[in-house]
This record gives structure tokens, sequence and C-alpha cells, in this order.
């Protein structure tokens, strides 16, 4: 039987009514959905007419480690989670796709439970809770969803009320949560579901997944059931990626549909690969997803109408020229747009949108920004190991990734003069740690402006963030000068190579450094090849750094700002502070660390850093070190170092003093 056409039903105005100003009613009226306190102010802010909504936001999970339950019944680590796996619902049934992976840093929690077992969440993970009793607005056996953030905050009597539950024989049932211990920062680790964000862990407790794509879904199939003849178009730089998730969301969303009061509207809605439609009206009320770019805005040309809304991911990566053309298209007084993006900079419609022309300066956006450490979606665990990795919450890219906030590039260098001179004072080895020598060599162009540079240090460690992050000391600088004279350059390395026991070489084998990269392997010997302007290997680094050498840098400056790296000899000092406190660094529009190049560095007036590469090598993916089986006598010509060696002189002279006094008296007694 055909369906009569949906504007000719009387119920379907009625609805109108009800809905078309209320998503959050929409959501849990008819979708069966509890949204976030986030999700709230978003569902408000974009409800009225002719809304303009931008949201910068972070986002967060679970703690290294945190078992999750396949649908196989296995169990395995968050962090080990990929695009590949099937993880089971709550229901103890139901497959889950993997849609997207996350991680970050933030604040972490240790939930600890009657049972004995324990979860480790960010500060804005959401929490699954049970009533188990009546009272304060409750009834027994209540569900709700909670940041851990807010439950924290929750007086004692209200934590008491409420459990966390696991599936148990088909049923959920309580879980008492006995404790909850703070860890400090940590990293944090999670994924996208589809179709349902609720999932099993370990002991089959009921867990929630992040879920930043949730409300473009809700909203899509609420402004696309409720406004007649609409359009909405999505758009963002990855659209494909941006594209699979909504679509999803919509599915997802259009099964619970069916599954409530309003199935009926569902029969109504027409779900294609390229489009979500109102049966009957295909040709002019749908949702679709469609990107530009920089070089042809123009190809979001085209649509207009009373009832039409863009909604725009990833905005601060998206060209101003581009935007200008999707919010070109908005030229009736109804219309709707949204923004939503980690605050990767500085500048662009994104960035202004949040300070000249947001609601607070008088303009017409609405500004929101969504903490990932007061989300619910994101577990303490999550948090803390983001704080771990980016090294405090004060660093840009914490920032950025976790609390939704535009860097801060009033400093637009990466180490500060405070910190190299921090450099010189105390250790970062120590007696427990088994270190190894690496010998780092930056060779010069030879033309009167790099210097060919050869550096030993102790190294320890291999992580770049955590309780095995890597640890240096430089020991000596036994070259640096502007030639590049490859055999004087390869008799200092073999003599380095035969004075510090088990080091490894590493050669920046690029441009001047091609000819003595060759003359070493004509030699036999060993070296690890440089070739740092290539993408990251690791995914997860490939995300956060442009390429190898802002993975180096960084992981550098993190190293001296956290005491994990010192200098043990004065040779060059004056030089290598210089060369530090000039290494400019901005965002891309992914967020992601950019060292600026050495070419752009000369037309800023700023030389070669040529100590900085040596020290940068270090902190490289592919850079490791073998344990030394002896220790080398090193000169310390710190002045920690001169002070320590005058004392033990001082020592050994009263120690001889002494022994000669005793030889004497012995010769006198006989």
């Amino acid at each position: 039987m055909a369906l009569a056409p949906l504007k000719e039903i009387p119920e379907w105005w009625e609805l109108c009514e009800r809905y078309r100003y209320d998503i959050y009613a929409f959501a849990v009226e008819a979708l069966g959905v509890e949204p976030t306190w986030q999700q709230e102010l978003l569902f408000e802010s974009i409800a009225f007419d002719g809304s303009r909504t931008s949201v910068a936001s972070g986002h967060g999970c679970f703690g290294k480690g945190t078992l999750i339950k396949l649908a196989n019944g296995d169990f395995i680590p968050v962090e080990r989670i990929n695009l590949n796996h099937k993880i089971l619902a709550a229901d103890g049934k139901t497959e889950l796709e993997v849609i997207k992976t996350v991680t970050g840093y933030q604040e972490m929690y240790r939930f600890e439970y009657e049972s004995g077992k324990a979860h480790t969440f960010n500060k804005s993970h959401i929490l699954c809770l049970i009533a188990l009793y009546d009272g304060n607005g409750w009834s027994k056996g209540d569900k709700i969803e909670l940041l851990v953030s807010q439950y924290l905050n929750l007086k004692p009597e209200n934590r008491e009320q409420f459990a966390s539950y696991r599936l148990i024989d088909g049923e959920h049932k309580p879980l008492k949560i006995t404790s909850v211990v703070e860890l400090g920062e940590g990293k944090y680790y999670g994924f996208v579901l589809d179709p349902d964000p609720f999932f099993l862990g370990e002991d089959d407790l009921v867990l929630h997944n992040t879920g930043k794509t949730a409300s473009a879904g809700i909203v899509a199939l609420w402004h696309l059931l409720f406004f007649d003849e609409s359009i909405m178009m999505f758009t963002a730089p990855q659209i494909g990626q941006l594209k699979k998730q909504v679509w999803k969301e919509i599915s997802i969303n259009l099964a619970r549909l069916k599954q409530g009061p309003l199935a009926w509207l569902a029969d109504y809605v027409g779900y294609q690969s390229e489009l979500v439609y109102i049966k009957g009206y295909k040709e002019k009320w749908y949702v679709f997803a469609k990107t530009a770019p920089k070089h042809q805005p123009t190809n979001l040309a085209g649509n207009h109408g009373d009832n039409y809304m863009v909604w725009v991911d990833e905005a601060s990566g998206v060209d101003d020229a581009v935007l200008d053309v999707a919010f070109g298209a908005l030229t009736h007084e109804d219309n709707r747009a949204v923004m939503t993006s980690q605050p990767t900079r500085n500048a662009g419609m994104f960035y202004e949108t949040h300070h000249k022309l947001s609601h607070r300066a008088g303009g017409v956006w609405i500004a929101l920004t969504f903490n990932g450490e007061e989300s619910p979606l994101v577990s303490k665990q999550s948090l803390e190991e983001q704080r771990q990795k980016y090294g405090s919450r004060e660093d840009a890219q914490y920032k950025i990734r976790v609390l939704g906030e535009f860097p801060d590039l009033s400093d637009e260098f990466l180490i500060t003069k405070r910190q190299t001179e921090e450099m010189y004072v105390g250790a970062s080895i120590f007696e427990d740690h088994q270190f190894g020598y690496v010998i780092t060599v930056d060779v010069g162009g030879g033309v009167g402006r790099d210097d060919s540079v050869i550096v030993v240090s102790k190294v320890w460690g291999e992580s770049q963030w955590g309780e095995r992050a890597r640890r240096v000391e430089v020991v000596d600088i036994p070259l640096c000068k502007n030639r590049d004279d490859i055999l004087e350059l390869f008799a200092k390395i073999n003599e380095l190579l035969l004075q510090y026991p088990n080091a490894n070489l590493v050669v920046d084998d690029n441009g001047a450094g091609k000819g003595l990269g060759q003359y070493l392997k004509k030699q036999g010997i060993f070296y690890v090849p440089v070739y740092w302007g290539s993408q990251c290997f690791s995914n997860d680094n490939r995300k956060e750094f442009t390429n190898k050498r802002s993975l180096a840098y960084v992981g550098l400056a993190r190293a001296i700002a956290s005491g994990r790296f010192k200098m043990k000899t004065k040779k060059h000092n004056v030089k290598i502070k210089d060369q530090l406190i000039h290494v400019p660094y901005r965002f891309d529009d992914f967020a992601r660390y950019k060292i600026l190049s050495k070419d752009e560095m000369k037309r800023m007036g700023i030389k070669s850093p040529d100590l900085g590469d040596a020290f940068a090598f270090l902190f490289l993916e592919n850079v490791h070190y073998t344990e030394a089986y002896e220790t080398v006598n090193v000169t310390d010509d710190t002045p920690e170092g001169r002070e320590q060696a005058e004392r033990k002189s001082r020592f050994n002279a009263l120690r001889d003093a002494a022994e000669k006094d005793n030889d004497q008296s012995s010769g006198t007694d006989q």
C-alpha cells in the first residue's frame, strides 16, 4: 500500500508542533536517547530559527589496559582496538562495528567495585549507572549516564543511590562502586561504535563509548523529519570519513525510531549511500554530504531553501573561501548553520566565530566550548594518559585536543630561555638506569651557513611519555665546525665508536650528509639514517606531527620541559641556547605540530639549528640504544661537575696526607 504524502497527514503537523523547536524532547521521547548535558546545550542552540552554532571541542575515553569484550567472547585491551574488531553490545548479543578510534590525555580515575575489579576512566568519561532505590526524583532501576566529573561532584548520599551495572544471565544487575582513586594525568583510548554506544567490558560491566558524531545524526534526522522540504548539507575536509560516521548515526537513530512510539514515521525515510530523504519528495527533501577543495569552493554552491541547514565538521581545517560559499547559500532568515572542530589555529572563520563574531562580542554565532575533561564520553584514565603524553595541561596540543581551546601562540618558539638554563642543572639518568650511548651526526653544507656537528649522549628509555619516557644526558660535543670534510668526520666517528662501548650511530643522510653515509657504508660501519622530512612511522604520530622533524623537536622540547634532557658539557653552551630558543612552530589544519623548515627559518633571519638537530635526532621513532657494558670516564664540565671534582681533589689530598702521616708514625714506632 502506497504511503500517503507526509504533508497530508494531520498527525505529522502535530509532531512538527511538538518537536520542531525541541531536539532534546525528540531524542528522549522518539529515539529513547538520554542526551548528555553538552548535547543538550548544542540542541538548544541549534533549535531556534536562523541559528548559527560553532563548537570547539576535545574528546576522550578509557585508560590503557581497560579490557573490552569482543563479539566472540574474548577480551582485548582498549589500546589494541582497531577498525577490524567487532565489540559485544550491552545486550550480550549484538555485534557492534568500530568505525573510528581516538586517543588523548586527561585526568584519570580508577573506579573500584565490590567485585574486586576496577576500571580506569578519564574525567570526561560517561558512566552508565542504575538507581538502587527510590528517592531524589529517581525510581529504583532508573538508568542514567553521568560524566565522571559530574559523579565526583555528587553529594555522598547521592553517590550511594547509584551503582554501575553488568550483564548477568541476560539482565542488568547493579555493581556497587566502593571507591574512586585519583591517578593524575594519563592517556586515554576510545572508539566510535555502530549502531549502539553501549557495550561490555571486563566482568561484563556496561560501558559507554565516545560519540562525537552522535549529535550530528540526531540533528540530521530531526531536521529531515520536522521541516517540510528541508535540505541539510554536511561538509568537511575529509568528507568520506564524516559521511560514513554520520550516515551510520542516522541509521542507528532510524532503528531506534522504528522501535519507539513514532515507528510509522520511520517508514517515510529513504536511506541510500548518497542520500537520506523523505519518500515522495526525494528531489527536494533530503540530507546529503559534499566537499570542495580550496581552489574550487563553488562546488558547494547551488542549494537554497526556506529550511536549509549546513553542518561543517573539522571546520578549522576548511578554507575560508569554501565556508564563504557554503554559508552564502543561507539566504533565508530561518536557515541554520553549525560548525564543529578542534580549535587548531588562531585564524580563519571558525576562530572568529569564537571571538569577534561570537554572541559574546555582539555577533550572531553561539560559541560553545566542550572541554574533554568535562565530557561524559571521556574517561579519566584517558585524560591522565593525555597529560602524560603532552607533558602538562599547558601544552598547546593538550589544549586543542582535550580542552577544546584555541592554541596560544603568543610565544612562537618551542623552547623557552629558562628551560635552556635548566638543562645545565642536575641529572636525568641515575644509577638504576641501564643506559646506552648514542652518537648523532648532523653534516653541514660547508658553504658558510651550516655547522657539522657530532654529539655523544647517554640515552635511556624508549617511550615518548610515561615511566619509560626517553631520558638523555649529552656528555660531549667533540665536533662543531663549519666544514664538511668527510674524512675528518669519519676519523672522529671511528674514534668515538672505539671510545664508547656499544654506541649506536645516527647520521643525517640527506643533502650534505649523503657523502658521509656512503663512505661509512664502504667502511662497513652501520648507522641509522635520518630522513626527517618524511612522515612519521606510527599512525598515532602521523595524527600529531606533520613529519619526523616535528616529532623529534617536540619530543626534545617536552623532554627539556620535564627535566629528562640534561647537558653535562658546557661546550658551545651560548650557541646551543640561542639555537634552541629560536625553533619556530605552528599547527596545521589538523592540529598537528609543524616545525618551520630551514628555508622558512632563513626568511625569518634564523640560522640553521645544527646542534639542536643533533639533539632532536635522539627523539626519532627508530633511534634506539644498546646497553653499555662499561662506563666511559667522561669529564663533567658543568658547574656542578667542576665543584664535585674540586671536592674529590681536596678529599684525595687529605687522604694522601693522612696516609703519609700514618707511614711516618709506623716508621717511628719501629
